[in-house]
């Protein structure tokens, strides 16, 4: 085992490595201790999907995926000195006494748990004392994943061991412990308390037992085995972080928790809210990160569609999804028709599965680049929402937001945010705010200490201002989003009646 960590010479090939587990692939990036990048890396993995309720991941594929990364950068292996980790959730992963998945993930994605979760709110309404936070009791959320496994696959249920995130399950395989953070296992986990929910595990038919232990993800979740060693390729014995959420990942990689402030994450889905000292009592259609999870409490909510929104446009008019943001940029119209971007349902604030989107006020003079720029709008004012809310429980308004993931490091999309939210943006110029994020509890898991290693691999943002006539355009349009989004809910609830 190396001795030589962030002390004496040397300390520009003394490596983190941070890993993302992501929707679509793992993605890695080697950084030295003053902040350089070396190197990034990823390995594609799939989902089966029906494109509507049903979408599974195959836990070995992560594995794989990590393998083929570390054969593919064998030259800064040697010099790792610490890993990262970093997932999307909420997943479920079931697995056995040996780490073995006992059936495919389910992903965040998977909706089939519908009447599950309606049953959830009915029992418990409020999950403020279950929980210890705001948790919509949503089809994508654990419990309801694990009430549908138990009325489905008992078998499953006999078979499972822990019930892990995909971050956890390959630090298992790279450590041999079982264990998450309390964030990543919330609605089966209390996050004050960080114990088992007995009475919901009892209601989903599970047992407590399959909670893994709990840590906080700045911390080690042990070292790297002999055995992982080997197959990984890996150096022997480096300490291994527990791991947080692709969103806390990317919040603690843009500052959001070094400083209250209001953000933007941009991937398949967004990830927005606000940062502050002390959590609202309650977040009602919003998660609320409590400061027993991380340094400072966040209110926030994921939305269904950001970069998918993209893609499925770029689709319907037959081009790349960078063509399409060149279509969007030529637009000219001072008045877009209305996007709403619920063309897989919405999460948050509203927990409509059946919710469905659409275009409004399209006339004759719409162009295909109107078309373009109404979605990147309709991506912004669903996101704006979601600020305006996080920022009203937490009572503060920050003067900028932080925009990161994609949309921060492509700057045609910047006009569009600007002419949605009416503030101030500061855009992170940065494809791996997830794997910076988690190569930021990497070093902390060596530092103990979460800001001083935030602020050494922290990176700055650009920031730019919106004119007059962006934020006087923002808050006519918010309006009319609201109003028709309003109308969406109608039809959805008129369809669900039927």
């Amino acid at each position: 085992m190396k001795t030589r960590w962030f002390a004496g010479v040397g300390l520009s090939r003394e490596l983190i490595l941070g890993l993302d587990i992501g929707t679509s692939s793992i993605k890695a990036l080697f950084i030295n201790v003053d902040g350089e990048i070396l190197r990034r890396a990823e390995a594609k993995h799939g989902t089966k999907s029906d494109g509507k309720s049903y979408a599974e991941q195959d836990a070995r594929d992560y594995l794989v995926g990590l393998r083929e990364i570390s054969l593919q950068s064998a030259d800064l292996m040697a010099d790792v000195v610490a890993i990262g980790l970093s997932g999307h959730t909420p997943s479920v992963v079931c697995v056995d006494e040996k780490g073995d998945a006992v059936r495919p993930v389910l992903t965040w994605q998977d909706n089939r748990a519908t009447l599950e979760a309606e049953a959830l709110q009915n029992r418990f309404e409020n999950p403020l004392t279950t929980v210890g936070t705001s948790l919509p009791w949503s089809a994508s959320a654990c419990p309801a994943k694990l009430f549908w496994l138990s009325r489905n696959e008992p078998e499953t249920v006999k078979k499972t061991r822990w019930v892990l995130q995909p971050k956890d399950f390959v630090g298992l395989h790279l450590t041999g412990a079982a264990i998450s953070d309390p964030w990543s296992t919330k609605g089966i986990c209390n996050v004050i308390s960080r114990a088992p929910i007995a009475e919901v595990l009892e209601f989903v038919g599970w047992g407590a037992e399959v909670c893994p232990e709990l840590k906080d993800g700045f911390e080690s979740r042990g070292t790297v085995t002999i055995e992982a060693a080997q197959y990984f390729k890996l150096p022997v014995g480096i300490p291994v972080s527990v791991g947080w959420s692709d969103a806390m990942c990317g919040m603690v990689a843009m500052g959001v928790m070094t400083e209250p402030t209001s953000f933007i994450i941009t991937g398949t889905s967004a990830i927005v809210g606000a940062s502050s000292a002390t959590p609202p009592a309650d977040g009602g259609a919003l998660y609320v990160i409590p400061n027993t999870c991380a340094p400072l409490a966040v209110t926030y909510g994921p939305t269904q569609s950001s970069g998918s929104s993209i893609e499925w446009a770029a689709n319907l008019l037959g081009v790349e999804s960078s063509e399409f943001l060149d279509l969007a940029v030529h637009s000219v119209s001072m008045d877009l028709p209305i996007y709403l971007p619920y063309i897989d349902g919405e999460r948050a604030p509203i927990w409509r599965p059946d919710l469905r989107g659409g275009f409004y006020s399209v006339s004759m003079k719409s162009s295909r680049e109107d078309l373009a720029a109404a979605v990147l709008e309709g991506i912004g004012l669903a996101e704006r929402q979601v600020v305006d809310i996080a920022e009203g429980l937490n009572g503060s308004t920050a003067a900028a937001i932080k925009l990161g993931g994609h949309a921060g490091n492509d700057e045609r999309g910047e006009k569009f945010r600007l002419r949605t939210l009416g503030r101030p943006v500061e855009r992170f110029i940065d494809t791996d705010t997830t794997t910076r994020g988690a190569a930021i509890l990497a070093h902390a898991s060596i530092t103990g200490d979460l800001q001083e290693s935030a602020g050494a691999l922290a990176f700055k943002p650009t920031r730019v201002e919106p004119t007059q006539v962006d934020k006087s355009y923002a808050e006519k349009k918010n309006r009319e989003f609201l109003l028709l989004q309003g109308q969406a809910l109608a039809l959805a609830d008129y369809k669900r009646n039927l």
